[in-house]
């Protein structure tokens, strides 16, 4: 039986990204989810975050209100613009995990 992955695994760059943000410092993790939301509402991007309480908060960006719903913005893009915030979150981690 397959094993179903999970929505970031899909494409191995967002699956490093997300890897990455798991790891970096909370404040890291924080100015990468404002620059995610930022960029998708300059684009009016339709998004109810009313779905993402239909469960229990156990995953590790549910411990920050801000990480988590841009994980759920960031669920729910386009591919090709996901794959391009994902670039850019890895590339904003490393370039400033050791500052």
């Amino acid at each position: 039986m397959e094993q179903q992955k999970r929505w970031y695994d899909i494409d191995p760059v967002v699956s490093r990204a997300v890897a990455v943000l798991e790891t970096a410092p909370e404040e890291l993790q924080v100015i990468c989810a404002e620059y995610v939301i930022d960029r998708l509402k300059d684009l009016d991007f339709p998004m109810s975050l009313e779905e993402q309480y239909h469960y229990i908060l156990r995953r590790w960006y549910d411990k920050n209100i801000k990480v988590s719903h841009a994980m759920e913005y960031l669920k729910h893009a386009p591919d090709e613009l996901r794959h391009e915030l994902a670039l850019d979150i890895i590339e904003h981690i490393e370039k400033n995990i050791d500052k």
